[in-house]
């Protein structure tokens, strides 16, 4: 696992970053992620954690512009949703024509460089699924350094909780995991 800051990360291409694996901090918790789309990369996520295909890795993004550039509907609501919480910790599922995705605007400049210059990200909390997630580098390395490609080492807080993820893809809003927002 190489340590680096984001200032230096975000000098690399976005060719450099296929099929690599990344840990940054964002607003919440560490986040493991992959480049969107990177199907290499999101399974090295799963198999790490050792997680069930079952369950989703959810996205990144620095702004509703990279959820629009990729043909997902915005709706009212969503606008309203998005422009009071984001960036924060609220989760959307969208729908799409081939099902369901999901996104989230950190608030964590860390993140948000990464983002702003590779695009949104696939990213979970860095943990053995089901576990609590590790915060802490020595933890981290420890557990998964041979298996993460670069260690984003610039400092932020966390909440420490969990964002709040919502499902908008029907006539409802239905609360999936109630995080630090309240619905």
């Amino acid at each position: 696992m190489e340590k680096t800051r984001v200032d230096d990360i975000i000098k690399l291409n976005k060719a450099d970053l296929r099929g690599k694996l990344l840990c940054f901090p964002t607003d919440t918790v560490y986040g493991l992620g992959a480049l969107y789309g990177d199907r290499e990369a999101i399974e090295r996520i799963y198999v790490l954690k050792n997680r069930s295909h079952d369950k989703p890795i959810a996205n990144l993004c620095a702004g509703i512009d990279q959820v629009e550039e990729l043909g997902i509907e915005i709706t009212p609501l969503t606008r309203t949703l998005i422009a009071r919480y984001w960036p924060g910790p609220l989760t959307i599922i969208f729908p799409t024509p081939g099902g369901k995705v999901s996104f989230r605007m950190p608030d964590c400049q860390p993140a948000l460089k990464l983002l702003r210059r590779f695009g949104p990200l696939a990213t979970t909390s860095v943990n053995e699924s089901g576990e609590p997630e590790l915060n802490d580098y020595r933890k981290i390395d420890a557990r998964f350094g041979q298996h993460i490609d670069y260690f984003i080492t610039d400092p932020w807080d966390f909440t420490g909780t969990a964002s709040t993820v919502i499902d908008i893809t029907g006539d409802v809003i239905r609360v999936i995991r109630e995080g630090s927002i309240k619905f």
